[in-house]
């Protein structure tokens, strides 16, 4: 069964209320890290760096409660970057279908990860593709989303005519007993099972990538009306979302999170997806849709999303424009040193996906009316080589 992952909302509550919770956090929800969860001391080092210099990482998962949590499998990842210096909040959202290296267990898709060895084998595969340095998730489970929506009154969002009936089966296979079914498109005050099952529609319109895009959108559109509730909603919120959740932030260091997230204040939300447009293929490979990424160019684009170099002013633009700048630098870390590339080898007998539905490179399928409404990427990219570096 297809899931999606939102969970922004108890992320920002964590961070931006984890005082008012300490106890019950540290009790209920925390996670002790496995001794052996770095794969080197490098790797730690590193991510206390880049905390130091004002960027926090933290990889949001989602669990399905019909599942033990052990032999559970995630069908959506999201990196959390709290951008300290910039005031912003970033999210990340790796595709669940990427063909990469798994440590210990050869090539698979990359949410097989979780479903092998839990949050730290997902992490662990996620730092080495990637070069990144996460040491902390947060799990949740998918109900939780559920129970946000509803006690923070549900949310207006516009229906595409193609997306109703999609929506209308998952809304059924959420509650075969008393459905409430979504009548027609346009906008709608949608509650939690039926923003749940917004978030699970893929097969209509550009498949998994359009579905990514719903999941930002909701997650933009919670953050909002979370940013506007009254502090007497907080208990009841807490209540729905806490017993829910597990985590291996250590509650001192959760405060730490807490009171940097408080300072920023108004923050802004970015929003990617991995792999970035042209960057990857389509195949079949061993009987299994992935996708097989360019690695090189994904930790390239990566760099400069997280660490804010070269963003500007592109917020309003589609993810397909976004993702092409700067493709050609070398990746090179915050300490100075060329990171390392992990070069993917394709089976011989691998089908590239040439159909009328796939595009070999993942391009969306844009019409010429589609790409009338935007700057054309050499515009983009000029704009963004002119932008000011963040000190």
């Amino acid at each position: 069964m297809k899931k999606i992952l939102f969970i922004l909302i108890p992320f920002l509550l964590i961070f931006g209320l984890g005082v008012g919770s300490y106890y019950y956090i540290n009790n209920k929800i925390y996670i002790p890290t496995p001794q052996n969860f770095f794969t080197s001391e490098k790797e730690k080092n590193d991510a206390k760096y880049d905390e130091e210099h004002g960027i926090i990482n933290v990889l949001l998962i989602g669990v399905d409660s019909r599942s033990k949590y052990e032999d559970a499998r995630t069908d959506s990842m999201i990196l959390a970057t709290l951008d300290l210096n910039n005031k912003k909040i970033k999210l990340t959202s790796f595709m669940r279908d990427m063909y990469v290296p798994i440590p210990n267990h050869g090539l698979n898709r990359i949410n097989s990860a979780f479903f092998f060895g839990g949050p730290e084998l997902l992490i662990k595969t996620i730092n080495q593709d990637f070069n990144l340095n996460i040491q902390y998730y947060v799990s949740i489970d998918f109900k939780a989303f559920q129970n946000v929506v509803d006690t923070l009154g549900g949310i207006d969002i516009e229906i595409k005519d193609y997306e109703v009936e999609q929506l209308n089966y998952y809304i059924k296979e959420a509650n075969w007993n008393n459905p409430i079914y979504i009548k027609g498109a346009g906008y709608q005050h949608l509650n939690g099972q039926q923003v749940l099952s917004y978030c699970r529609i893929r097969k209509v319109g550009n498949g998994d990538y359009e579905r990514t895009e719903r999941q930002r959108k909701v997650l933009s559109l919670l953050a909002e009306k979370a940013k506007n509730m009254g502090i007497l909603k907080f208990p009841e919120l807490f209540s729905s979302i806490l017993p829910n959740i597990k985590t291996n932030i250590p509650t001192s260091k959760l405060m730490s999170f807490a009171y940097s997230t408080l300072k920023m204040g108004n923050t802004s939300i970015e929003s990617i997806r991995i792999p970035v447009d042209g960057t990857f293929e389509s195949m079949i490979v061993n009987g299994m849709d992935v996708l097989v990424p360019d690695l090189e160019k994904n930790i390239k684009y990566l760099d400069r999303f997280i660490f804010s170099i070269g963003t500007a002013d592109s917020s309003n633009m589609p993810v397909y424009m976004i993702n092409n700048f700067h493709l050609e630098d070398e990746p090179v870390d915050k300490r100075g040193k060329n990171k390392n590339i992990i070069k993917i080898e394709i089976p011989a007998d691998a089908i590239r996906n040439n159909s009328e539905n796939t595009q070999e490179v993942g391009n969306y399928d844009q019409n010429e009316e589609d790409n009338n409404q935007y700057p054309n990427i050499d515009e983009l990219n000029e704009n963004i080589e002119n932008a000011p570096a963040t000190p």
